[in-house]
């Protein structure tokens, strides 16, 4: 998975590795010894004396073109990020650490909620284990995106890729039950059956990538199935608002939509927006403002002072969106409930 780039190919590169690396069988023969890695970082993420010289090369190359006035190049793919406290990319590290904090907290929010209708067997419980799924896949990605960003290895970025792609795949699972009603007991096998080939295309994907792995097909990927679970989520979205605006004073009045809409709009109110009328859009704006953080991506430059980079800001901007989303969920859950016995009764 090594892609060749400028500079790696440069001449001054090429020369600076075996004479970094002469330093390893006699540490006072080169200049190199001077800034060898502390041993602690070393032992923690694995950083032998050939590693270290590709980055103290890196490093070296970049100061020289930037001194020089010539623009930054990438090695082997990816930026010469500065290493901090032994860690390839630390404020990507970081944030990666705080999307799997605000994904751990609300597993456990949605577990509680979980554990009050498993007894009944309802229908609710089957949808909130379809969120509970995406949260625990969501902490598997992140996990696997904080120790790619801590030490980036051939290992450590397949795990990162591949736990990016079950994440968006879950998401995908979990809007298409809640749209088409999947979660319902009367759509049991519709849903399994669903669920298994969602399951066996992206094992296939995984499978293409082992055996012929490809940044673009992998990027494909992702943006088709990505970009089908935004449609549906505004989608639903929309539905929501359109019902709500048919009886919004029955729903305003609701003991057991208080409890969810309470916890909503005191996250509402810190961006000044806490009006009962702007709930069932939610998922609109989040997946719209996911879509425009997403763009960065898109957008490479030269990271600043080394350590800040497009793909930084996007971990970044994903940190917010989750902490009201499965709030919302909770209500848009409450609210179908409301709905059906209000059909029944």
């Amino acid at each position: 998975m090594v892609i060749a780039s400028v500079g790696d190919n440069l001449p001054a590169f090429k020369q600076c590795l075996p004479d970094c690396q002469a330093a390893c069988v006699d540490p006072s023969s080169s200049k190199y010894a001077q800034d060898s890695t502390n041993w602690i970082s070393a032992a923690l993420f694995q950083w032998d004396c050939s590693l270290d010289c590709n980055y103290k090369c890196q490093q070296i190359i970049t100061r020289q073109r930037v001194a020089e006035g010539l623009p930054m190049v990438q090695f082997y793919g990816k930026w010469p990020f500065k290493r901090f406290l032994g860690i390839t990319e630390f404020f990507s590290t970081v944030f990666s650490l705080a999307n799997f904090y605000v994904n751990y907290k609300n597993y456990h929010k949605i577990k509680s909620q979980y554990k009050l209708t498993a007894y009944k067997d309802d229908d609710r419980s089957t949808m909130l284990r379809q969120y509970l799924v995406l949260l625990f896949v969501s902490m598997c990605g992140w996990f696997c995106s904080t120790i790619f960003h801590i030490r980036d290895k051939p290992m450590t970025e397949t795990l990162d890729y591949f736990g990016a792609g079950a994440i968006i795949a879950a998401n995908f699972n979990a809007i298409f039950v809640r749209k088409f009603g999947l979660y319902l007991t009367e759509k049991t096998r519709s849903r399994l059956i669903f669920q298994t080939l969602l399951c066996g295309v992206l094992l296939l994907h995984y499978a293409k990538l082992y055996f012929d792995w490809d940044y673009g097909y992998n990027m494909r990927f992702n943006v088709v199935v990505g970009l089908a679970a935004l449609v549906l989520w505004i989608l639903h979205s929309m539905l929501v608002h359109r019902q709500y605006l048919r009886r919004p004073h029955y729903y305003n009045n609701s003991i057991r939509l208080l409890p969810f809409e309470t916890r909503i709009l005191s996250k509402l109110n810190l961006v000044g927006l806490s009006k009962t009328r702007y709930i069932p859009l939610i998922p609109v704006v989040l997946n719209f403002a996911l879509m425009a953080a997403a763009s960065l991506e898109m957008v490479d430059f030269d990271p600043i002072a080394g350590l800040v980079d497009a793909h930084l800001l996007w971990h970044l901007c994903t940190i917010f969106p989750p902490i009201v989303w499965y709030d919302w969920n909770l209500w848009d859950l409450e609210m179908a409930n409301l709905q059906m016995k209000a059909r029944k009764g």
